[in-house]
């Protein structure tokens, strides 16, 4: 009877079924929800491509140079961000000679010759040393499927579909259309709606999509509005779940629940909302999963980052990690500014930790010289020494978010309170580089200042690492008690905590001032603590009763930080508080069907003039932020909105003003520009033919035009907003 126990021990190689159908359950839940909003052949392409173009070969790269193989979900996750990386830096090397169209080729090469050479094959293919249990499987399944449902509610379910609602748009999104319009024409990439100038932007998001276009003939508007959004923020989820492995305890202690509470936390905690007017800031994953596709990106690449950084810190052998840290390094420069500053301060704090232990630090100083290289040649060549509207404004976030810094803090501290409780995982040169990547989060917030108040990216990008760090604590902490059915404990004192603050923030909406609501929440968790901890005696469960309270209090908090985000799936005012709003601006159908046939009867970098420029404008103030008939057409604009570009940002400091409403800084162009449309004549529609102008893109909605116009130039398309002229 012992031999036959040995010899059905655990097992310790190869997924699992039940595991693989937790797997299958979340990817038919993202390809539904990708149907949602573009036909089942442009779903087909996006996938294929996707699977066979990226995440396969990523995945063999990241095997074969990391010698990774632990389980299904991080050599995916790992594997589409390598894919990701690669994809991007062969793109850019095949658009400088004019081959962007054939930038796919990389990809069917390397999986190719994946099974080609034996040895190769064997490492490649080989199966996982440590496969997810079933329970582990089916929860981090589970906290992936809340996350994505949550993010599709507020992103595609509420913004789409795209361009035919002008009450009902997000402006960003035509922004990032628009530079991805010029990704797939310009190294590097270009201002479109303000002539086709030079423009100095974290642009690799949009060099991946202008690639995925070429790859599968998918238009822009379904790749950005509909489909990108998906793969980024899975494999963001798989990353958070492979690096809370790396110090969660042990599956044998019962915390295979760290790991997909870290993906919950990370997607939708960060901040405790008792208030119900106002907000402390959304800093989760799920914020700018959708609205902000470079943030994604940047979150995936971070991520991935900090998981090959721990190995190389931990001095995990192969060396030829290395590869992967540099590809990562590289492309962390273009995805988002706020990532290696991050990583910067980590591989510090690591550097100090191991000397502090009497250790080599060489793998630490190697990495921050890598990271600071990096990042002043990206600030050099990338960013043009620009700061695209960053500046040091010590604890101007506070003033943005219209809170005090006390409750601010709190907020956020409460949130992820289990970092407290990491104990002996300080002394480990991994967890030290976590918290200086968490750091370097907090203090880019807290001394900067933007517009739009999107000094929060730096905090938004390290908290990923901040939730792991949370979750770990608090696994630590409940791994005091000595019992396996730890996780019973979290998801009690999860769950109530979650319905006392429901009722708790419901009693109190109607309280004057802000004591009273801190203070119905502080109870709650308190109460939820003291319950859960003598439950815990009651039951007979081992371990000490302060622990136990203290271990579900942390819970409660923790946990309780996502009810404002759980509860923004079915309420507008929930969403509100952490979300973005549906806004005005966008273009009606017929619009956006008269930008899409200049883009079919029109050549890459033919100039268009319009008199559309402000998606909002009242007396002499012109929000500027229009730009999605360059991102429609693909074509540059003479004058169609001026925000978001390097010289707006350049006035804005000057001026200490809104980058979206400072008038244009050249009157003369735009007045030419707008007597065409107003007032023509064959002087000003010479102008316009010496600027370099061949069509004008007359919008009804924008203003009157003037029926002279088609006197002077010639009548080429006409919908119901829009009409279309062309200089001969």
């Amino acid at each position: 009877m012992r031999a036959r126990a040995r010899r059905r021990g655990p097992r310790t190689a190869g997924p699992s079924l039940t595991g693989l159908l937790a797997g299958v359950a979340v990817g038919i839940l993202g390809i539904g929800l990708l149907l949602q909003h573009s036909t089942f052949f442009e779903v087909g392409r996006f996938v294929l491509f996707t699977s066979l173009g990226v995440a396969l070969p990523g995945f063999a790269l990241w095997r074969l140079i990391g010698n990774y193989s632990r389980n299904l979900v991080e050599d995916l996750a790992g594997g589409f961000a390598v894919g990701t990386a690669g994809q991007i830096v062969v793109y850019l090397a095949a658009a400088s000679i004019g081959l962007q169209a054939w930038s796919w080729v990389w990809g069917p090469v390397v999986l190719v010759l994946s099974f080609l050479d034996s040895d190769v094959r064997a490492r490649v293919w080989r199966r996982v040393a440590q496969p997810l249990r079933p329970l582990q499987a089916w929860l981090f399944a589970l906290s992936t499927t809340v996350v994505v449902l949550i993010v599709y509610r507020r992103g595609p379910g509420q913004f789409l579909p795209a361009y035919t609602d002008p009450l009902r748009s997000y402006p960003d999104l035509a922004f990032q259309q628009a530079v991805a319009a010029s990704a797939k024409y310009d190294v590097p990439v270009s201002t479109l709606w303000l002539g086709g100038e030079p423009m100095k932007y974290h642009s690799f998001y949009h060099q991946s999509t202008a690639a995925t276009a070429w790859a599968t003939r998918i238009d822009l508007t379904d790749l950005i509005h509909s489909l990108t959004w998906l793969p980024l923020f899975l494999a963001g989820c798989g990353l958070v779940f492979a690096l809370t492995s790396r110090f969660a305890p042990t599956a044998e202690t019962g915390a295979t629940w760290a790991g997909p509470l870290a993906v919950l936390i990370a997607g939708l905690g960060g901040a405790m909302q008792p208030l119900a007017h106002a907000g402390f800031g959304g800093v989760s994953t799920a914020v700018a999963a959708y609205l902000s596709p470079t943030q994604n990106l940047g979150v995936m690449i971070a991520l991935a980052l900090c998981v090959v950084a721990v190995d190389l810190l931990r001095a995990e052998p192969p060396r030829s990690r290395w590869v992967l840290l540099v590809l990562l390094a590289l492309v962390a420069s273009g995805s988002k500014s706020t990532i290696l500053p991050l990583a910067g301060l980590g591989f510090a704090f690591a550097f100090v930790q191991a000397g502090m232990a009497r250790k080599s630090n060489r793998t630490a100083l190697l990495g921050g010289l890598l990271c600071f290289v990096v990042f002043i040649a990206a600030v050099l060549t990338i960013f043009g020494g620009t700061t695209w509207g960053t500046e040091i404004k010590p604890f101007k976030v506070f003033s943005q978010l219209s809170s005090s810094p006390l409750a601010t803090l709190l907020s956020w501290g409460l949130a992820v309170c289990g970092m407290w409780f990491l104990g002996r995982k300080w002394r480990d040169v991994g967890t030290a580089f976590l918290m200086g990547f968490a750091v370097a989060g907090l203090i880019g917030t807290l001394l900067t200042a933007q517009s739009g108040i999107s000094q929060l990216y730096f905090l938004r990008t390290a908290f990923p690492a901040i939730a792991v760090l949370a979750c770990v604590g608090l696994a630590n902490l409940v791994g005091q008690l000595g019992d396996r059915r730890g996780v019973v404990l979290v998801g009690i004192a999860g769950a109530l905590s979650l319905a006392g603050l429901a009722v708790a923030r419901s009693e109190a909406a109607g309280l004057a001032g802000v004591k009273g609501p801190w203070l119905w929440m502080l109870a709650v968790l308190l109460i939820v603590g003291v319950v859960v901890g003598l439950g815990w005696k009651v039951f007979r469960r081992p371990g000490n009763v302060g622990v136990a309270m203290v271990a579900a209090a942390v819970a409660a908090c923790m946990i309780g930080a996502v009810l404002v985000p759980l509860q923004a799936f079915v309420s507008d005012s929930a969403s509100n508080l952490v979300y973005a709003k549906v806004s005005r601006g966008g273009a009606t159908a017929a619009e956006a069907g008269a930008a899409r046939w200049l883009r079919r009867n029109t050549q890459p970098g033919e100039l268009i003039a319009t008199n559309a420029h402000c998606i909002i404008q009242r007396e002499n103030v012109c929000d500027s932020r229009h730009f999605w008939l360059a991102a429609l057409s693909e074509r540059p604009v003479l004058v169609e909105g001026w925000s978001y570009s390097n010289q707006a940002n350049r006035i804005a400091l000057e001026t200490n003003s809104n980058p979206s409403l400072i008038p244009y800084w050249d009157s003369s162009k735009l007045a030419t520009n707008d007597t065409a449309f107003k007032s023509p004549s064959a002087d000003v529609i010479q102008r316009l033919r010496n600027a370099g102008v061949r069509y004008l893109f007359a919008d009804r909605r924008a203003g009157a035009v003037s029926p002279k116009l088609a006197e002077f130039v010639s009548i080429r398309h006409a919908t119901l907003d829009v009409t279309i002229y062309e200089i001969k």
